[in-house]
């Protein structure tokens, strides 16, 4: 498989984005120091940030086990959080913070 050199398969990304595009505009994703998306909702101008695990996302073998997890979990959690920080952990578990404004 062709995966970057933090073991993430480029096609993880992009169901990930695929998911995201479906209830939200200008997402931007970026690996500076954990897999983060960028988005936000087009009407209301509310933007969020997507943070991920590395090692949830290098050990996601199936691209259904994982959009099955962004559609039925993450998206609703981001939907009752705007503007907020979503992390997902290594294990799937997910929290919400304040996003940092540096």
């Amino acid at each position: 498989m062709d995966r970057d050199k933090y073991g993430i398969d480029p096609s993880t990304i992009r169901t990930i984005q695929e998911c995201l595009e479906k209830h939200f505009v200008g997402i931007k994703f970026t690996q500076t120091i954990r897999p983060t998306f960028g988005f936000h909702h087009g009407v209301e101008k509310q933007s969020w940030h997507l943070v991920f695990n590395e090692q949830f996302l290098a050990d996601r073998t199936s691209g259904a086990e994982l959009q099955h997890f962004v559609e039925h979990k993450v998206i609703p959690k981001v939907l009752k959080n705007p503007g907020k920080r979503i992390q997902i952990s290594k294990l799937g578990d997910i929290t919400v913070e304040e996003k940092n404004l540096s």
